[in-house]
């Protein structure tokens, strides 16, 4: 697997532009030559937490959706304590799900609401692709505010990117508002 750092990176803070930017990322790839051994494999690094952990764009997605990638926290399992529908716990993933954003969200809300409503201004910031002003917010609950943070950004680009026609981005905000 290829890694290529993108930390470094600046993103334009407009919508349009920044969906292009990660495009053009991908259309750089090397073209895969078959299955298996013979795909290109990428890993994005986006940001390094300030514990050292990576948080990366994987590609391809396998989720058949042309540009699509999936985000990962590398060390972290995003499904401890989550149960399946068949009451059995699920498997540990890497991978945040709107659903695990969502429900981190809601402890973080039932613990603090101030601290709350001051993390989810930083939330409104990244919607409209501007930097977060705070990311380190004094939570005890949930996953730390950075990495959360960081998630809904790249979230929300996947979401551009893969329901551009749509709405993109706003389907997942408008559930983060409902909480």
């Amino acid at each position: 697997m290829t890694e290529i750092d993108l930390t470094k990176k600046k993103f334009s803070n407009d919508r349009a532009k920044f969906r292009k930017q990660i495009i053009n990322i991908f259309l750089d790839e090397k073209a895969g030559t078959g299955k298996g051994e013979n795909t290109t494999r990428y890993k994005y690094v986006v940001r390094v937490l300030s514990d050292g952990r990576k948080i990366y764009l994987r590609r391809p997605a396998n989720f058949n959706n042309g540009f699509d990638f999936t985000l990962n926290v590398e060390n972290t399992n995003f499904n401890l304590g989550v149960i399946n529908d068949k009451g059995k716990p699920k498997r540990a993933s890497t991978r945040p799900t709107h659903g695990n954003i969502l429900t981190d969200l809601k402890t973080k809300k039932a613990e603090k609401i101030k601290l709350y409503n001051n993390l989810i201004d930083q939330v409104d910031l990244i919607y409209q692709c501007q930097l977060p002003t705070k990311i380190n917010f004094c939570f005890k609950t949930g996953h730390p505010s950075e990495l959360i943070l960081e998630c809904i950004k790249w979230l929300f680009a996947e979401q551009d990117i893969t329901y551009w026609n749509y709405s993109g981005r706003a389907m997942l905000y408008n559930e983060i508002k409902k909480v």
